[in-house]
């Protein structure tokens, strides 16, 4: 590890009050989350564009939305 990210991920710690390993963690929590909204995007985005995927999408809302009601 370069001093200067050391001295990134000290100075990120201190400021809120938690180690080092504390920060890598919340950090690689952080881009896992992100990497899930990504792969989510994209797979909403898929389905928007797919007729019979978004036929289906729509068929199962109705459905939940049907056993909501009775």
């Amino acid at each position: 590890m370069r001093t200067s990210t050391r001295d990134l991920i000290l100075k990120v710690g201190a400021s809120r009050h938690e180690s080092a390993d504390q920060v890598i963690v919340a950090a690689l929590a952080a881009m896992s989350r992100d990497e899930r909204c990504r792969v989510a995007a994209a797979e909403a985005r898929a389905i928007r564009d797919d007729p019979a995927d978004l036929a289906e999408v729509r068929a199962i809302q109705q459905d939940m939305a049907a056993l909501h009601e009775g």
